[in-house]
Order: structure tokens, then C-alpha cells, then sequence
């Protein structure tokens, strides 16, 4: 009988995982470095290919496989036609893409994901299926995105899987080594790499209820990267257009690359960012590289930030509550890393925001946390508040979907 449990949670750019052995001294538990305690075992990142964070996207092999990892990296760099860079985003806008001539189901494309996840994990847990499976998911899915959410797991081999807002899962995970008190809600601001969520929840008997939830399925990492390359692109443009032109242009394979190249570089730049002040950008056609100042990316990013950071502030007031009752702000997903972001929280609401330690991961470790269990209050017993209990481990999730913002029109 399997002994341990897997959560994924499915990015917009990268997909990240965590498996923990569910009974302490197994096998599986040692072979996937979980440290067990007296009590089970605490939740452990699985890394595929030396990493933690797996691209997700996926292209279309010579063979007709759907590729993952560097594999498909390698081969989108040179055959971009080939590719899906955006699975989750695909899969709620379309039920299917062109990768070169054919037209393939973005729930398979979502499946090969999370297949290579699964497959990885079985790896390092003895090769045996997972007794349970959690995905995380953005806080204003609708029921039908769920739905193709499970039916990629299921082609994927992962049956049955529970399904956990992505920021009742970082709760979770801070709530585990929270400083702040037993019953203090706690405000998620979780930036990804394609959307932006945002939760407040309280402490209820084994689990939180999320009193407010809000999102924006359409603003995360992705366009900050889009901030950065309209600098550098009006910045060519002013120098000298024709390079520029030429780059953009180039149907070739040599100017795919290029652009690919690129592209990669603007994500690394954005990320050195968040602890230097000066970027240097190669483009080809130009002599020198371009300099970028973190005061003009700042300048550049922080007015959709600020809409992101406002979707926050509402979020909170929704709950019934200041920032000065909350127990904690907590920024999680790739991108809140951005310089700018803990400043406006700061700004904002008055509190300045804790960020996990691995902004990344936290998800997917949470989703598989147990947080210590509260208190009961006086005169109860411990361990339940009637329907909102889930179960020892598991987190009740109140949805109100009335209280999900629109889209933002950040242009």
C-alpha cells in the first residue's frame, strides 16, 4: 500500500512538487530525504532535473510525444512553432492549440505536465503510486476549470486528486511556522508567473476558511517580463530601429533563437533586479549592451502593481477587517520578489509583508502542511467547527465568488 502523498502545484511558468511520507521510517520516506518526526513526516520539494521549478511549457517532439523540461526548452528555442509556453493559460481559454501542423487538447498538454511530475515523484517514492494527491489551484477558478483541471490529472494517472486554492495553501504552509497568534487571520498575496490571487483566512478547528478571495487570471510575472522588454524595445528604437526591426522579422531559425535568447534574458534580468540596481542587456545587431536601472523598472511595473497590491487592500476590507487585526501578510509566487511589491504592501496597508523563504515552492509545501492545531476554546473539545472542518489535515474553503474582482485593464 502507498505511503505517501504528492501535491503539485501547476503553474503558469513553472509547475512546482512536493511529496511527504505519510507514515514515519518507510522506505519511501528515505528515499525521498522526507525527515520524519514522531508524528508523520514534513513536506519535501521534488527537484526534476536538478531543480525544483519545471518549465511548463511543453512542445511538440520530432516523434509526436509532447516534451517537457529541457527537452522542450531546447526545442522551442528553435522551433517556437512547436510550443505551448502557457499551458494553464491555454487551457482555460481554448480547448485546443496548434503546436506546428497539429492541433493537440490542451488538457494533454496540461496532462504531460503533470505526468512528468508524477513520474518524477514515483521515482524517489519507491515507485509506487501516491495514496493521495492534491493540486493546487488560482482562488477564482470556476467549476469548469477544475473540471478540466481533474481530467488532465486523470490522463495524467492521478486519479481523484483534492483540489486546494493556491492561497489557502501558502496559509498553510506559513501557518506552520507562523510567529504571529493561535487565530490571527492572515492575508496572502500570491504573484505568480501568470496570475496574481489574493485571500484572507481565518483559523477554524484543523484548517482555515477563506472569509474573501479575489483574483486576476490575467496579470502575474509574465507582463512585468513585458514591462522590461517595451524599455529595452523603445530604448533600440530610439537608437537605431533598424537592428530591432531585423530581429523581429527574422522568420529563420537563427532569429527565432535569437529572439528566444532573449527572452530568457529578460527573465533573468528581471530577477537580478531584486538585488542590484543596474541590469546589462545584449541585443543582436547592437554594438554595446543596454543598460537598465532598477529606477526605471520600478518606474515601469509599479502602476499594475499597484492595481494588484489595491486588489489586496479590497480583499481584506471584504473579510470585515483592518490590517492592523491581521496576523500576518505573507507574499508567495515567483514574482513577489519584485522589488516594488513588498514596498506597496507596506504602503497599503500598514504592515510591512513577510515573504517565504522560497516564494516558489511555498504552494506546494503547504498543500501537503498539517498546521499545529490551535486551542479549543473554552469548554470544547479540539479538533472540529462543525461543516467547516475538512477533517484532521485537510482545509474547509468558503468561496464567494461575488467578491472575485474583474480583470483589470492594465494597459
Amino acid at each position: 500500500m502507498s505511503d505517501w502523498s504528492l501535491a503539485i502545484d501547476f503553474g503558469t511558468c513553472f509547475t512546482t512538487a512536493a511529496v511527504r511520507a505519510e507514515r514515519p521510517g518507510t522506505e519511501s520516506g528515505a528515499r525521498s530525504g522526507v525527515a520524519s518526526d514522531g508524528a508523520g513526516s514534513a513536506a519535501t520539494a521534488v527537484e526534476i532535473e536538478n531543480s525544483r521549478y519545471l518549465p511548463s511549457l511543453v512542445c511538440l517532439g520530432d516523434d509526436g510525444r509532447l516534451l517537457t523540461g529541457r527537452a522542450a526548452v531546447q526545442l522551442a528555442a528553435q522551433r517556437p512553432e512547436r510550443a505551448e509556453q502557457h499551458p494553464k493559460r491555454a487551457l482555460l481559454r481554448q480547448p485546443a492549440v496548434l503546436l506546428d501542423d497539429r492541433e493537440v487538447d490542451t488538457v494533454d498538454l496540461v496532462a504531460a505536465v503533470l505526468a512528468r511530475v508524477a513520474g518524477e515523484a514515483r521515482a524517489v517514492c519507491g515507485g509506487t503510486d501516491p495514496a493521495r494527491t492534491v493540486l493546487t489551484h488560482p482562488a477564482d477558478w470556476s467549476p469548469a476549470d477544475l473540471d478540466r483541471l481533474v481530467e488532465a490529472a486523470g490522463r495524467a494517472g492521478l486519479d481523484a486528486p483534492e483540489l486546494l486554492p493556491e492561497p489557502v495553501a501558502a496559509a498553510r504552509f506559513h501557518a506552520a511556522n507562523a510567529r504571529a497568534g493561535d487565530g490571527a487571520p492572515i492575508a496572502v498575496y500570491d504573484l505568480g508567473g501568470g496570475t496574481v490571487d489574493t485571500a484572507v483566512l481565518r483559523r477554524e478547528g484543523d484548517g482555515f476558511r477563506a472569509v474573501a478571495v479575489a483574483g486576476d487570471p490575467d496579470f502575474g510575472g509574465r507582463d512585468l517580463d513585458q514591462a522590461l522588454f517595451e524599455l529595452l524595445r523603445d530604448r533600440a528604437l530610439d537608437l537605431d530601429p533598424a537592428p530591432w526591426q531585423r530581429l523581429q522579422a527574422d522568420r529563420t531559425p537563427v532569429g527565432s533563437h535569437q529572439r528566444s535568447q532573449l527572452s530568457r534574458e529578460l527573465t533573468l534580468a528581471k530577477e537580478s533586479l531584486s538585488s542590484t540596481g543596474t541590469v546589462y542587456l545584449a541585443v543582436p545587431g547592437y554594438p554595446e549592451p543596454f543598460v537598465v536601472q532598477g529606477g526605471e523598472y520600478r518606474a515601469a511595473v509599479t502602476p499594475a502593481l499597484t492595481a494588484s497590491v489595491g486588489l489586496l487592500e479590497r480583499t481584506v476590507a471584504r473579510a470585515g477587517l483592518t490590517p492592523a487585526e491581521l496576523g500576518a501578510v505573507v507574499l508567495c509566487g515567483a514574482a513577489s520578489r519584485t522589488p516594488p511589491v513588498a514596498d506597496l504592501v507596506a504602503a497599503r496597508l500598514g504592515r510591512i509583508p513577510e515573504l517565504a523563504a522560497d516564494p516558489k515552492a511555498a504552494v506546494a509545501l503547504g498543500a501537503l502542511t498539517d498546521p499545529p492545531a490551535p486551542p479549543p476554546p473554552d469548554g470544547a473539545a479540539a479538533g472540529g467547527t462543525g461543516s467547516e472542518a475538512a477533517g484532521p489535515g485537510r482545509w474547509a474553503v468558503a468561496h464567494y465568488p461575488a467578491e472575485v474582482d474583474p480583470w483589470f485593464d492594465y494597459d
